[in-house]
């Protein structure tokens, strides 16, 4: 794994097991963490190496280490953790900035932005919002 992976959000209260190694898993498909992609200006992809985490309490969060892998059959994307599963880490800063939402192919900021108008395209460059978490595309054969 990369020495400092990116760091989404994630929300740990739907672990599964993973499409892959059957490991424990997270699913990707939160508001969260759809900002969290475009604001790093990340597209999910198989075998991507991220660190997905969960604000367990005031001192601690949820850590999963792990790959992308995309799940055909429940059509989602998720973290399969590595040989560590789940872990309790202690709390990273949690300064409370919005960090807003920035388009994931040219950075523009899209003000306002909720997780209810995620339909939308950038303004900007016509990026539909929901990129960076949208299923790959199909093998041609």
């Amino acid at each position: 794994m990369p020495a400092n992976p990116l760091r989404i959000y994630a929300d740990f209260n739907g672990l599964v097991r993973g499409p892959a190694q059957g490991r424990v898993a997270v699913v990707l498909d939160t508001y969260g963490s759809l900002r969290d992609l475009s604001n790093a200006g990340v597209v999910l992809r198989d075998g991507l190496e991220l660190v997905a985490y969960d604000e367990s309490d005031d001192v601690e969060d949820l850590e999963i280490h792990g790959v992308v892998r995309y799940d055909i059959k429940r059509q989602w994307w998720v973290v399969e953790s590595d040989e560590r599963g789940v872990m309790y880490v202690p709390a990273g800063e949690r300064v409370r900035v919005d960090p807003g939402f920035h388009c994931v192919q040219c950075g523009h900021a899209l003000a306002g932005l909720d997780a209810f108008q995620l339909d939308q395209a950038c303004p900007h460059c016509a990026t539909p919002v929901r990129i960076a978490m949208a299923a790959p595309a199909p093998i041609p054969f």
